[in-house]
């Protein structure tokens, strides 16, 4: 059975897959430019002071705020 759930949800060091982006059309656009579509992410840390996540993805580290996270459709490997 597939696990579906927005990546501010997900776990620290564990790798999950790029389902699908939501959101207003600005964030949207950009977080598929970057290459937020049908690859793997992982989180690397969460700042639950300020909700910021820190990202590795297609070989670079990127850190967003967790209204951005959570546009993030990702399907669990376990």
């Amino acid at each position: 059975m597939d696990n579906f759930f927005y990546l501010d949800k997900g776990l620290v060091n564990k790798k999950y897959h790029i389902i699908k982006v939501n959101g207003s059309n600005k964030i949207k656009r950009r977080l598929l430019e970057l290459g937020f579509v049908d690859t793997d992410i992982m989180i690397l840390k969460k700042s639950s002071l300020n909700g910021v996540f820190l990202l590795q993805l297609r070989g670079f580290v990127l850190a967003l705020k967790r209204k951005e996270v959570c546009n993030i459709l990702v399907k669990s490997y376990e």
